[in-house]
């Protein structure tokens, strides 16, 4: 069985893709869908309802395990390294600019409670929208 998804937002809906799949040699699965890294998922805006609907085909065997050897999951866990850069990325930028510019030599001076301050803004803007840093342009 190959096990597919597909967002319907405001009336339109995306394609469906390819979530995993389920064999007699492997009836149970837990599924990393990635949604929260989405390009779908990041271009609706926070709070708009979603739906997310679950595609069922049964296929072949030797379909399965075709498209299997591309697991979906190893695409999810490739944006991993992504997802840390933009993390990163923001609290960089968030240091600088509380830069005093006395460091020299590319070094930064910030003040010692800066990611306190940081981590108190990541926390408030995440509540408000969990994949704001990924929308950044940087």
């Amino acid at each position: 069985v190959m096990i597919y998804w597909q967002l319907t937002s405001q009336g339109e809906s995306t394609g469906f893709e390819l979530l995993g799949s389920l064999t007699n040699e492997q009836p149970s699965q837990i599924f990393r869908t990635g949604w929260s890294e989405h390009d779908q998922t990041l271009a609706i805006p926070p709070n708009q309802p979603v739906t997310v609907n679950i595609g069922i085909s049964i296929e072949p065997v030797e379909s399965i395990r075709n498209v299997s050897s591309n697991n979906t999951s190893a695409n999810v866990q490739a944006r991993r390294p992504l997802v840390a850069q933009k993390i990163g990325q923001d609290l960089y930028n968030f240091m600088q600019s509380f830069d005093t510019g006395t460091g020299g030599n590319g070094m930064m001076v910030v003040p010692t409670n800066i990611f306190e301050r940081w981590w108190k803004r990541f926390e408030a803007k995440s509540q408000r929208d969990p994949n704001f840093f990924l929308k950044s342009g940087e």
